[in-house]
């Protein structure tokens, strides 16, 4: 879209000053002596006020449709040492397109550490040098900087203008964050003849007003011969000015809590109040509409027809001898699927870019043995052709992009694409980008409920959940001495999508794996080791000693499942309206055996329990029993589904009471 006539945009200060309830770096005496939050007083740090405001109409000097977006933030510091890394440091994305000329850039920029001296504030201002410019892909820059001298007490603030080209949509605004916030405000204006959709989530849900105004376009033509230069008449050039209407949306919210750890929520920003804008129409008065990405037949359509996404899997003769030669004596599909799959994820590495079209192309990506997830999903689909089977591709929001709204169709939502086989009426899902997925085992940035496959003959909707039972497993045998200390060995199985976790990351830093494992554990424990068969089995096990049980006169008393107990269960909410996602169907048991001191007898023993819920969808036991001088303690939980629907959310909840109220009970030993 271009319109070749001047249009005057607001400048920067007439937008800072609607987009602005608060002036930067002045206060009210109620922020400087803040000392905790009135929303949640035990929280670390409060927003006080954040603010985005998009302005998308026709740029002055070149007719082009730019989108103008100022943001803006004012954080109070109670306890610096507890507030979430994210709020002590700004990223700002940069976006950029194919053409050098498409890229999207900060036209101004402030960020300041305001911290308490004497009766005032001290202003600590973000310097040039400490803002750091990455490359993150061909397709995105990240600009970074730290705030300086933050203490408690100190308020951060900081507000931007970025200039962009690419208004097809918005970024998405997060009225809640990881902690309080007392005001946050969100504003679109857009030229009349854009119609732009919104696409609301998250637990609150907030009602937008609209409004209208006029404003006054300059245009000037240029000076010309006569028509088709039949004549010498000479045409000067004219100046002169029309009025249209700029649309508003605005949203606004207050006194929101923070985001309170949530159990079993993949990305927790998916909890959250939050709204993004897609362009749905372009509306000229005098000219063709045009609508964009209104169902997901035209994005599936559009995306086939694309040279950098369907267009990729039309030829690649190249990819010929090598599939015959993968698939030489195999005759069923799923063999057929695997070896190729295998193949794909063992020979090719994945460059940490996700993106739903290539970037190299198929052919650059054989030859070169790596590429984006698009380049290598896109040529194992091809190759899974070549061998005659029922490929396709899918595409998807990964977790940490968000979930696809299906009934907000949206081109710009997507970012990923992995590969479907159909086999036997069953969609085969995988995706080549981790070496150690598996058929039917996606990584977790692919589980993010649904996407979207697309075919020849249409599109449909995929459900984006691992569907094999993966097992965590523990095994503990340990010795109780009459002092009440425990010594014994730990050990831990994992299979199917636990190993594939472990082990990845056992390859990407053993000695961080192992930190983080060990960190678990409020005891020291002793030769750690993990070992991998290679066949989708690995073992964690450590030895530990002198861990400590109550001593009450002649009585020892203990929860037989020591530290492995499930102590709470982190559902905090009275109902949630998003599903409980598990990641994959799983088993979870506890076998712990305690040899019983010299000398002493139990004299009271836990109560058994056995409960299930609705339709089977989780299950639970635990067991008790005394034989041979042992105690012995058996816990299982099955969780059947990768996903619950939230209408299980508070059946569940009972569920997990029920499993905490278990493993938290004792047992009593007295001596004889």
């Amino acid at each position: 879209m271009k319109q070749y006539i001047t249009i005057g945009i607001a400048s920067l200060a007439a937008i800072s000053t609607q987009a602005q309830d608060i002036k930067f770096g002045k206060f009210t005496t109620e922020e400087i002596t803040k000392t905790k939050s009135t929303i949640t007083p035990t929280a670390p740090a409060e927003v006080l006020y954040s603010s985005a405001k998009h302005k998308i109409d026709w740029d002055q000097s070149t007719g082009d449709l730019m989108k103008t977006s100022i943001i803006t933030y004012r954080i109070k510091i109670f306890d610096k040492d507890k507030t979430p890394d994210h709020l002590l440091t700004l990223e700002i994305p940069l976006g950029k397109g194919n053409s050098k000329s498409d890229f999207e850039k900060i036209q101004s920029l402030k960020a300041s550490t305001f911290t308490p001296e004497g009766n005032g504030m001290k202003e600590y201002k973000v310097e040039k040098k400490d803002i750091f410019t990455k490359n993150v892909h061909n397709f995105l820059d990240l600009q970074t900087l730290t705030f300086p001298n933050v203490q408690n007490g100190s308020i951060i603030e900081y507000a931007y203008e970025v200039k962009s080209p690419f208004y097809y949509n918005t970024d998405t605004w997060y009225f809640q964050e990881s902690v309080p916030v007392v005001k946050s405000n969100l504003v679109l204006e857009t030229n009349e003849v854009l119609n732009y959709s919104d696409d609301f989530r998250g637990q609150y849900i907030l009602k937008p007003t609209t409004s209208s105004k006029r404003e006054t376009a300059n245009y000037k033509t240029q000076g010309s011969r006569g028509i088709n230069n039949t004549t010498d008449e000479f045409r000067a050039s004219s100046i002169g000015s029309y009025e249209y209407v700029i649309n508003t949306k605005s949203y606004s919210a207050e006194n929101l809590p923070g985001y309170e750890k949530e159990a079993y929520v993949l990305n927790p920003r998916n909890l959250l109040s939050s709204v993004r804008f897609e362009l749905a129409s372009y509306m000229p008065k005098n000219g063709t509409p045009q609508y964009f990405s209104t169902t997901w037949e035209k994005i599936g359509r559009d995306l086939m027809d694309s040279e950098s996404f369907g267009r990729q899997l039309n030829g690649n003769s190249f990819l010929d001898d090598k599939v015959k030669e993968i698939i030489a004596g195999k005759t069923d599909e799923l063999e057929k699927t695997t070896a190729i799959f295998d193949f794909v994820k063992t020979n090719y590495k994945w460059n940490n870019y996700s993106g739903k079209s290539t970037d190299s192309g198929i052919r650059k990506t054989y030859n070169e043995k790596t590429g984006n997830a698009a380049d290598i999903n896109l040529m194992l689909i091809s190759m899974l052709e070549k061998a005659g089977l029922k490929a396709n591709p899918v595409v998807l929001s990964t977790v940490q992009n968000g979930m696809l709204n299906y009934v907000f169709p949206s081109m710009a939502k997507l970012n990923y694409v992995i590969a479907a086989v159909n086999i036997n009426g069953n969609e085969v899902l995988m995706d080549a980008t981790d070496p150690n997925s598996k058929v039917n085992l996606l990584p977790l940035r692919a589980l993010n409920h649904r996407g979207i496959l697309i075919s020849k003959t249409g599109v449909k909707e995929v459900n984006l959940v691992n569907t094999i039972m993966s097992t965590d497993k523990t095994q503990i045998v340990a010795t109780l001495t009459a002092d009440g200390k425990l010594n014994g060995t730990y050990n831990n199985y994992h299979d199917n999508y636990f190993y594939i976790n472990d082990k990845s990351e056992i390859q990407e830093d053993p000695k961080a794996f192992e930190k983080d494992f060990i960190e678990e554990y409020t005891f020291d424990i002793e030769n750690f080791k993990s070992v991998d068969n290679n066949e989708n089995l690995i073992r964690h096990s450590f030895k530990f000693s002198n861990v400590q049980t109550d001593v009450i006169g002649n009585k020892i008393i203990l929860n037989p499942l020591i530290f492995t107990a499930l102590e709470n269960h982190n559902l905090n909410y009275e109902n949630r309206n998003y599903n409980i996602e598990f990641g994959t169907p799983m088993t979870i048991s506890k076998i712990v055996k305690i040899k019983i001191p010299e000398g002493y007898k139990v004299e009271s023993l836990p109560k058994e329990y056995q409960e299930k819920i609705i339709n089977d969808a989780a299950g639970y036991a635990y067991k008790f029993e005394e034989k041979d001088g042992f105690i012995q303690i058996t816990s299982a939980r099955v969780l059947p589904y990768s996903i619950l629907p939230s209408d299980y959310y508070k059946p569940f909840k009972e569920f997990m009471n029920k499993v905490v109220e278990a493993e938290t009970q004792q047992i009593v030993l007295v001596k004889i």
